[in-house]
């Protein structure tokens, strides 16, 4: 067919040799005949007509004919690419819109991706000069025997001989340890734990699905309450038990399954009761969650939704935005809640202003609280925002997020939010983190965890702490909240203006 195509649009030439001998009796005969011109076959006035070179009319014609032939197969290419590659088909049919990876830091792949690049160097780097300062102790301690570091001080792990800042030499003259650094006898206590690269031996959970706890739903298997009461956030939780008048933490790290090394690391470095969040974006969710389950971490899935700042702040495709309706809303929920099987239940990201608007949480609310899932809401840190409160009237597994951990991915400012999260839990009796999945944040965490014990706090997993932050309102006081809610957003109506509206509808894009 391309063939026939290509031949139509060659310019014909007239040859001699493709005149036939047929044709040149009957050009004889006719002169012969003197037969007027008009009088001849089509076929040989067709041929003896003389012939024009091609004109640029002529050429613009078959390039329109050449155009409107290729049309279908672009339009084709265009509608299968967000099918075949939906990471290039988003980033395609978003040409112009806002830069956020230039405005808000960690809110796309590549610019997450630089961030870890800088940490690792930044670590090398640190690994380096611990690792000279450390020999250059030894050979002083070598060349003088008699200002050698006491026992528990030479058995330590390598690597935390640097916290004291003064290393093995200065603790064995009777120098001070640098402020803020351990005692010799945390030292001691550190040395008989064991080194801080000792591998996390597996605690493997019941693999998922568990029949009985997912029924099939318009994306695919979507979680439900079994037939005997039992709810994915009771079935697919860690197995803890908490006891009286015990402090407790615990942290939930997000972001999980867009990188491959950092998803890895997480799940194999972390402790096993740092629970995790897996975005709904990342592929092969259903063996990223069957791996994290194999070692003992219980999973979460993120629900974006939109925040304060949105454009700046983008939470994705698919996110729960203010500025559509209802229906709308609940069919983007449900095409993510069926992105994998067996979480315990969502946390929220970003989400600032669609968690705190009534019309629009209300329902999201009461459909999770029919699947069964905890709520964990992670976009108001150290507040109670209404998603939380609803979730709690209506007696779903619900936790806040006190501090994220690593807005700033520096060693200080997370060691920083570790112990502020460890003072909260002391003094209220529990706290919950939220973390993104940095390595410079998962080496952190790690330490901190194996030196929570000594602070007479216990780490435990989300699920652990459900229900412990926020009281239910009475009936009585949740229809008041509601009603003054409901007056609230007709006011907002009410004063925005028609442009407004149709601009905060053309901005959302999602």
């Amino acid at each position: 067919m391309i063939g026939k195509l290509f031949k139509f649009l060659r310019p014909r030439r007239k040859t001699e040799s493709s005149a036939t001998d047929t044709d040149d009796d009957m050009l004889s005969d006719t002169v012969a005949e003197d037969v007027p011109f008009t009088e001849l076959p089509y076929d040989e006035q067709y041929r003896l007509l003389p012939l024009r070179p091609p004109s640029r009319r002529w050429r613009l014609s078959k390039f329109l004919l050449l155009v409107l032939w290729l049309l279908p197969f672009g339009v084709a290419t265009l509608v299968a690419l967000p099918i075949i590659d939906p990471e290039t088909g988003w980033r395609l049919f978003h040409l112009g819109g806002p830069k956020v990876t230039d405005a808000i830091p960690g809110t796309e792949r590549e610019l997450q991706d630089e961030i870890a690049k800088g940490v690792l160097d930044i670590e090398a780097r640190n690994r380096a000069e611990d690792e000279a300062r450390r020999k250059a102790a030894e050979t002083q301690n070598t060349a003088n025997p008699n200002n050698a570091a006491p026992d528990a001080m030479g058995d330590l792990p390598p690597g935390i001989a640097s916290l004291t800042g003064q290393g093995n030499n200065g603790a064995a003259n009777g120098e001070d340890i640098a402020p803020g650094g351990p005692s010799p006898e945390e030292l001691a206590a550190m040395a008989a734990e064991g080194d801080f690269d000792e591998k996390i031996e597996a605690d493997p959970l019941r693999p998922a699905p568990i029949p009985g706890l997912d029924e099939e739903g318009s994306f695919g298997r979507v979680p439900r309450i079994a037939d005997d009461g039992t709810t994915p956030a009771q079935a697919y939780a860690r197995p803890f038990t908490l006891e009286p008048e015990q402090p407790y933490v615990a942290v939930i790290v997000t972001g999980l399954g867009l990188n491959a090394d950092r998803t890895t690391k997480a799940i194999e470095d972390l402790p096993l009761n740092i629970s995790l969040g897996l975005s709904p974006y990342a592929d092969n969710l259903p063996k990223t969650l069957a791996r994290a389950r194999q070692m003992g971490h219980e999973v979460f899935l993120q629900l974006p939704m939109e925040p304060d700042d949105f454009p700046l702040s983008d939470p994705g495709p698919r996110a729960l935005m203010t500025s559509l309706p209802e229906g709308e809303n609940l069919v983007r929920l449900e095409w993510l809640l069926a992105r994998f099987p067996g979480y315990v239940g969502v946390v929220g990201h970003l989400g600032s202003k669609f968690a705190n608007l009534d019309s629009s949480i209300r329902p999201v609310i009461d459909f999770l609280d029919k699947t069964g899932l905890m709520y964990i809401d992670g976009s108001n840190t150290g507040m109670v925002s209404l998603a939380a409160q609803l979730a709690a009237n209506a007696e779903e597994a619900n936790a806040i997020v006190d501090f994220n951990i690593d807005t700033v991915p520096s060693r200080r400012a997370i060691d920083a939010q570790l112990s502020a999260l460890t003072n909260k839990a002391k003094t209220d009796g529990f706290a919950i983190g939220l973390a993104q999945s940095y390595p410079v944040t998962i080496q952190r965490l790690r330490n901190w965890a194996q030196r929570l014990d000594r602070q007479g706090v216990k780490l435990a997993p989300v699920s652990a702490l459900a229900s412990k932050q926020v009281k239910p309102q009475s009936p009585q006081e949740a229809a008041a909240a509601q009603r003054m809610n409901e007056t609230t957003e007709n006011a907002k109506k009410g004063s925005s203006s028609p442009n407004a509206d149709a601009t905060e509808e053309t901005i959302e894009g999602n």
